[in-house]
């Protein structure tokens, strides 16, 4: 069974990505202090299931599935589709997904009642926020990737997205309201911060 094998300095790095955590610096440092090879093995594969979650020093790689930086297995990664012949899909490896909805409620106070009436009108758009990184291995800073996505952060229409957990919701499109691209003091590491709603087509019927 292959294995995925991990250095101190990528550990760090990995931690940096993912917070700080007392457990996962207590793997690290024993590590540091490790006086022999199973020592050393066994506080590295601690260290690795804190970031991952779970052990992946004993995952069989799979071919199909896509991989990020450091070779571990992506979470539910965010595809954009290519909405014209000048940009290709953009895949946004290690994209974190947040998800709203509110319902259109309309609230009346009834005179002589504690409690008012609530009539539902419909569901709101879902209210979505994506956010992740750019990054390249070297010092150099990603802005082939950053202007990739800007022509995405760009487009006047709809985006047709690929998220497993978007679309069982029966999210395929959405729209971009507003983006930022935050301050970090790396170089070759930017953040990026998309707001966005849901959109559903519609469909019009002409009456002949």
């Amino acid at each position: 069974m292959a294995r995925i094998e991990y250095t101190i300095p990528e550990l760090i790095r990995m931690s940096g990505l993912r917070g700080y955590s007392p457990r996962l610096a207590s793997a690290i440092n024993r590590m540091l202090r490790a006086k022999d090879t199973e020592e050393y093995r066994m506080a590295k594969r601690e260290a690795v299931a804190e970031i991952t979650g779970y052990d992946v020093t004993t995952v069989e790689p799979v071919e199909t599935a896509h991989t990020g930086r450091f070779g571990l297995p992506l979470f539910m990664p965010v595809l954009f589709e290519a909405f014209d012949s000048t940009v290709k899909d953009l895949l946004l490896e290690d994209a974190i997904v947040e998800i709203n909805r509110s319902k259109n409620i309309v609230i009346t106070e009834v005179q002589g009642r504690d409690t008012s009436f609530k009539e539902f009108i419909n569901n709101g758009d879902y209210v979505l926020k994506i956010s992740g990184t750019l990054a390249t291995d070297g010092i150099e800073y990603p802005m082939k990737r950053v202007k990739e996505l800007q022509k995405y952060l760009e487009h006047k229409g709809s985006i047709k997205v690929v998220h497993e957990l978007l679309n069982e919701l029966g999210i395929y499109e959405i729209v971009i309201t507003d983006y930022g691209f935050p301050k970090v003091p790396f170089v070759n590491w930017q953040p990026y911060s998309i707001n966005a709603i849901s959109e559903e087509p519609f469909e019009l019927i002409l009456d002949e």
